[in-house]
């Protein structure tokens, strides 16, 4: 399971999703000499991806993934900057959510760690839904997927806001499940079974 290092809930957060691990770590080397960020994560990934994340002051991570982006060449597979983080992000990452699951459970699945962060992020700003969970490479065949639930319409609305923020061509795809059976439930992520 993929896990953040992180101690509380960090206000703004940029990550790079890199096509080299060499590169990778150059890359994060890179971010951490030219601004004061915390990296939260920095490691190899499947299918042969790196990932980078990191937390700290608006320009500091902002200056970070500029960094990453003028350097990681053709490496580049993906980056995301979001200040003003919802709350919600890094426990659905690190799968600490718990309580009911709504009756409504979508699930937007990626080619792309950070479109799907960013997806997350956007979903839950953008309707009333709870983000169950945010699934992040390791183990899916390099895929992530966010799972989200709440009564259908906002989880509809979410899902729409989430699919704007991922890429043309890494959208893998879509599921909305209207009164999800309580098996399927117990399979999810983060759940006794998933």
């Amino acid at each position: 399971m993929y896990r953040l290092s992180v101690t509380g809930v960090p206000d703004t957060i940029g990550a790079v999703e890199l096509t080299s691990i060499a590169r990778g770590y150059l890359i994060t080397d890179l971010m951490v000499k030219r601004a004061s960020i915390e990296v939260l994560d920095a490691q190899a990934v499947c299918p042969g991806k790196f990932l980078t994340i990191v937390a700290g002051d608006l320009a500091a991570v902002e200056e970070a993934i500029a960094v990453a982006r003028d350097n990681a060449e053709s490496a580049h597979f993906g980056d995301l900057f979001i200040p003003n983080l919802a709350p919600e992000i890094i426990p659905a990452i690190n799968r600490e959510v718990t309580g009911a699951v709504g009756e409504t459970v979508a699930i937007v699945e990626s080619f792309s760690a950070v479109a799907s962060i960013d997806a997350a992020d956007h979903a839950v700003k953008s309707a009333d839904v709870r983000i169950e969970s945010v699934n992040l490479l390791n183990g899916i065949g390099g895929k992530a997927f966010v799972v989200v639930s709440g009564a259908l319409p906002d989880v509809e609305a979410a899902v729409a806001a989430a699919r704007v923020r991922i890429p043309r061509g890494m959208e893998a795809a879509v599921a909305i499940i209207p009164r999800c059976s309580a098996d399927v439930i117990a399979l999810l992520p983060g759940r006794a079974g998933g």
